[in-house]
């Protein structure tokens, strides 16, 4: 036991001055005696001196002041605290594609599953693990916790995916994490090796590369593409598979093409070391899944199966509304002749915004209707006046031309300058610079549009056509004439192609890009959807989400297996494939690279003695009333018996 404050000691003088208090204040006893002869020699004070006696009341003040001045020593009790501080654990696991490349314990990913357990299986009670798993992005499966059971779980129920490797942010993130932690360190699960992410990171953290992968033999599908025009029948089409040997060997493969589940092409190949085939698949006959797989001998099998859409050819319904029937018999000429558009033709006045819910695909000429149509459109804009309303957008608080076109300028004597041949709707155009176009609008595009063609104009290149999308729909806006043209004359064949190639890219029934999205991309539907959502992915799972608002379009981020993924909202049904096609994982080779160049240092936990003062002499306060309550109670039964 010890006290905090000595100097209260000093308080013990107090007692002195009870005793004084006491020692006077006795009352005088007059006692008769026969004579007085004896007391005549003694002094009044010392006679008082020998009446003053210790008595209970006097024994109860002393204990009440003992008890205050131990209180102002703040006396304790000393102890001693052991802490013990843990490590703290971060798992970054390798969950790509290529780490369910077949090894001879099980799969990579197996392996380091296994070890992350066993890694579990070690920590002490102490200890703290977080677990991340990386592939084409980096999630956070279990923040740190001590829970082992709860990690043996998480652990447990990761599988590997079918995309790419991002494992520099998947390290980044744990270096974020790491840097902040306590006797932290950091292992990553992978068959890749540390060159793949910033060295200079590394050195300066606590990271351990745990590498996995002795099997380099591979073969897989690169490439699955199908050709398609809305306007040729479907033996017409033709798709192209390309096989890779990502191995140094000579490999037999065996190439399966189906059809709606239905074989359509079998064929053997063999490639040599590194070596890549493409082969050609005919016979399509109708629409639906094109699936191609192949059978070898290698490794890795997630890359040894490819699909595609075969998009269903069916009429697309076209309404025109314009005043001027010019550019209703130009593309009657193109109905005529492929049977594949259905054409109405709506005068300016007579058109209605409910009208568009029984079309695919609409044409305003010289026509910008007073709201947004909600519908893939195509507006033409010439040197004519052009019809402008004043009502203000539902959506945007702004009339739907000062969105569309927000600045214009009429131009004679137009001269081609640039046009972007990357876009579908300048496919197959090698040649605009002496393309017939008098007059034009120069226009400027909206921020949600790219330019399609541009013109000479003062030095300055400006845009006469641009395509984009608005609120979950396509948009097409040309600054010139189309029924200047004559669809049936060579000379404007070019028109033709083009004109071609903007239906096609309206037309929502042919979604080329729903073909090529890549396992950890994106899916943005064609419609603007909005409600219930749900996606089917190959694996069984179901995602589902309430979208309200029509502005933003709808994304879709999980796209982690290859396969085909349903869709389905209300009115709205569609339908997309994934592929892998990502050669850094389908070369499964372990690179030769190590990790000595940084060091890596285990952490112990810590064991911190602390001592601690307990102070008590709060809970003697508790005696002071209980000793006051004593006090005053035999005060008041000597006052009470006239002894007081």
């Amino acid at each position: 036991m010890g006290f905090i404050n000595l100097l209260a000691f000093g308080y013990l003088s107090l007692i002195s001055l009870v005793v004084l208090i006491y020692f006077f204040s006795k009352k005088k006893n007059v006692v008769e005696v026969p004579s007085i002869i004896p007391w005549k020699v003694l002094r009044e004070d010392v006679v008082r001196s020998r009446l003053f006696k210790v008595d209970l009341l006097f024994l109860l003040q002393i204990l009440l002041l003992l008890l205050l001045i131990f209180f102002l020593t703040r006396p304790y009790l000393k102890s001693s605290i052991i802490n013990i501080s843990g490590k703290n654990i971060i798992l970054v696991i390798d969950s790509s594609a290529s780490m369910q490349t077949s090894e001879n314990n099980g799969s990579r990913f197996d392996q380091a599953k296994s070890q992350a357990l066993k890694m579990v299986s070690k920590m002490n009670q102490w200890d703290k693990m977080m677990v991340i798993s990386a592939y084409s992005s980096s999630k956070i499966v279990c923040n740190f916790t001590d829970d082992k059971s709860e990690l043996n779980k998480i652990v447990s129920g990761l599988r590997p995916k079918d995309t790419g490797t991002n494992l520099e942010e998947g390290v980044s993130l744990g270096i974020s994490f790491l840097k902040n932690a306590e006797r932290g360190e950091m292992y990553v699960l992978t068959d890749q090796s540390p060159s793949s992410v910033n060295f200079a990171e590394l050195k300066s953290s606590n990271i351990k590369f745990i590498r996995y992968g002795e099997k380099s033999s591979n073969v897989a599908i690169a490439s699955l593409d199908v050709y398609q025009d809305m306007f040729k029948d479907y033996t017409e089409r033709e798709a192209y598979v390309t096989i890779k040997n990502y191995s140094s060997d000579n490999k037999n493969v065996t190439l399966n093409v189906l059809l709606n589940n239905e074989i359509i092409k079998e064929e053997e190949i063999e490639l040599t070391g590194n070596e890549q085939k493409t082969l050609t698949v005919k016979n399509l006959t109708t629409s639906g899944i094109l699936k191609a797989e192949i059978q070898t001998d290698d490794f890795l099998f997630v890359d040894n199966v490819a699909y595609t859409i075969i998009n269903e050819i069916r009429p697309i319904n076209i309404v025109l509304i314009s005043d001027d029937n010019m550019l209703n018999n130009e593309l009657e000429k193109i109905e005529y002749t492929t049977n594949r558009i259905r054409l109405t033709r709506i005068d300016a006045p007579d058109y209605e915004p409910g009208v568009m819910k029984n079309y695919d695909v609409a044409i305003f000429n010289n026509v910008i209707p007073d709201y947004d149509p909600g519908i893939n459109s195509l507006y033409i804009l010439s040197s004519h006046s052009v019809i402008y309303t004043q009502t203000d957008d539902v959506n945007g608080g702004k009339r739907f031309s000062d969105i569309l076109v927000p600045e214009l300028a009429l131009v004679e004597n137009v001269k081609i300058l640039d046009w972007d041949n990357t876009h579908p709707t300048m496919k197959h155009l090698d040649n605009l610079d002496d393309l017939n176009i008098k007059n034009a609008l120069i226009i400027r595009p909206p921020d949600w549009s790219i330019p399609l063609i541009k013109i000479a104009n003062n030095l300055n290149d400006s845009p006469i056509a641009f395509a984009g999308q608005y609120a979950g729909n396509k948009i097409i806006t040309l600054g010139f004439d189309l029924s200047a043209f004559d669809f049936s004359k060579s000379n404007d064949l070019r028109i033709l192609i083009m004109t071609l190639n903007i239906i096609q890219w309206l037309n929502p029934y042919e979604v080329e890009g729903h073909n090529r999205i890549l396992t950890g991309g994106q899916y943005v539907p064609s419609y603007a959807i909005k409600g219930n959502i749900e996606i089917l992915n190959p694996k069984g799972e179901i995602f589902k989400y309430n979208k309200e608002d029509t502005e933003a379009p709808f994304v879709f981020n999980d796209i982690e297996y290859i396969g085909e993924y349903e869709i389905s909202a209300d009115d709205f049904n569609d339908r997309f494939v994934a592929n892998l096609f990502d050669e850094n994982e389908s070369m499964i080779e372990p690179d030769s690279t190590d990790d000595k160049d940084f060091t890596f240092k285990e952490k112990e936990a810590v064991t911190l003695i602390q001592d601690k003062k307990n102070e008590f002499g709060k809970y003697l306060l508790l005696l002071v009333p209980f000793i006051l309550v004593i006090e005053w109670l035999l005060y008041y039964r000597r006052v009470r018996a006239g002894t007081a």
